[in-house]
C-alpha cells in the first residue's frame, strides 16, 4: 500500500467575521419590506368578490404553509441539531473539552434569549409584555366573555384583564384575536438569532480545523507510520466537519429565505425592526462583548478560539 500523500498546505486562519457583517439582517429586512410596497405581485388584487381580496397573495404568505409549520415554528429543534452538529465536528485536541463547554456556554445563552423574548419572562414573555403594554388584547375573545356576562347577569368575571395579560398562545387556544397593540415580530427575532448564531459558530469550526490540520500535520514530519495514522484521523474528522457545515449552510439558508418572506408578508417596519434590534443585542453580547472582555470571554469564549 503506497504511502498516503502529503497533507496540502493549511492557509493562513480566516479572521473572525467583523460586526459588519450582521449588515445582512437590517438589508434582508429593508429588501423585503420594500418588495412588499414595490411589487405588483405584493399587492391585494382588485375584486369586489371578498373571497378574492382575503385570499393569499403568496405561498409563503400563508401561515400554514409547510416552511412555516415545518422550520420556523419548530426553528429552535432545528437550531439545536445543527449546533450539536457543530460541536461533534470538533477537531480532537487538547482544548476540545474548553472549546466544547464555552460553545455550549454560548448555546445556552442564546436559548435563554430565545425563551425570554418569545417563551415566558416571569410570566408573559417579553414580546407578549410589550403587546399588552402598547394596548394590545385578546379582542375576539374578551368581547363572547363580555357577552356572556351580559347575558348571564354576571359581574365581576375580570374580563379586562384576561385580555390585557393572556399571551398570544393562549389567546389564539381560546379562539381570541391577538390584536391592537405593537407585536414586535418574534419571527424575525428567532430567524435573526438562529442564523448568526450558527453562522459564527460555523467559522470558529472552520478556523480550528484549519489550526489543527496544520498542527497536526507539523508535529508528526519525523515519524511516518504516526503521520499516516494521525493523517487518517484527521481527514476522517474533516469528513464529519464538512457534512455538519452543510448542515448548518442549509439551515442559515432556509432561515435566510423565511426571514426575507417575513419580511414581504408580515408586521409592519417597526415591528420588525425592533426584533431585529433585540436579537442583534444578544448576538452583541455573545459573540462581540468577550473580545472587549478578558473576564466574559474567559466564561463564555471565542468560536475556533
Amino acid at each position: 500500500m503506497p504511502p498516503p500523500s502529503d497533507p496540502p498546505t493549511p492557509t493562513s486562519t480566516p479572521r473572525f467575521p467583523p460586526l459588519k457583517i450582521l449588515l445582512i439582517y437590517p438589508n434582508i429586512l429593508l429588501t423585503g419590506s420594500l418588495f412588499s410596497i414595490l411589487s405588483p405581485v405584493a399587492q391585494p388584487p382588485l375584486s369586489d368578490d371578498p373571497a378574492v381580496t382575503s385570499a393569499p397573495l403568496n405561498y409563503f404568505a400563508r401561515k400554514d404553509n409547510i416552511f412555516n409549520i415545518f422550520f420556523v415554528k419548530i426553528g429552535w429543534i432545528w437550531f439545536t441539531l445543527a449546533f450539536g452538529a457543530l460541536l461533534l465536528s470538533y477537531t480532537p485536541s487538547p482544548d476540545r473539552a474548553r472549546r466544547q463547554v464555552q460553545a455550549l456556554s454560548r448555546y445556552a445563552l442564546a436559548t435563554l434569549a430565545w425563551y425570554l423574548v418569545t417563551q415566558w419572562f416571569f410570566g408573559p414573555a417579553i414580546i407578549d409584555r410589550s403587546f399588552v403594554i402598547t394596548g394590545g388584547k385578546c379582542g375576539d375573545a374578551v368581547a363572547e366573555l363580555r357577552a356572556a356576562e351580559v347575558e348571564k347577569g354576571v359581574v365581576g368575571a375580570r374580563v379586562d384583564d384576561f385580555g390585557t395579560y393572556l399571551t398570544a398562545t393562549a389567546c389564539k387556544a381560546a379562539g381570541g384575536q391577538w390584536s391592537g397593540g405593537h407585536d414586535v415580530s418574534g419571527h424575525v427575532f428567532m430567524l435573526v438569532l438562529v442564523t448568526a448564531v450558527l453562522g459564527f459558530e460555523a467559522v470558529g469550526v472552520m478556523m480550528q480545523g484549519e489550526g489543527e490540520s496544520a498542527t497536526t500535520a507539523t508535529a508528526s514530519e519525523t515519524d511516518a507510520d504516526e503521520k499516516a495514522k494521525t493523517w487518517v484521523e484527521v481527514e476522517s474528522g474533516n469528513e464529519v466537519r464538512t457534512w455538519a457545515l452543510r448542515f448548518v449552510a442549509g439551515i442559515i439558508g432556509l432561515g435566510w429565505w423565511m426571514l426575507l418572506m417575513t419580511a414581504i408578508w408580515f408586521h409592519t417596519w417597526l415591528e420588525k425592526a425592533n426584533g431585529l434590534l433585540i436579537s442583534l443585542g444578544a448576538i452583541y453580547l455573545i459573540y462581540f462583548l468577550p473580545r472587549r472582555m478578558s473576564q466574559w470571554r474567559n466564561i463564555v469564549g471565542i468560536p475556533g478560539v
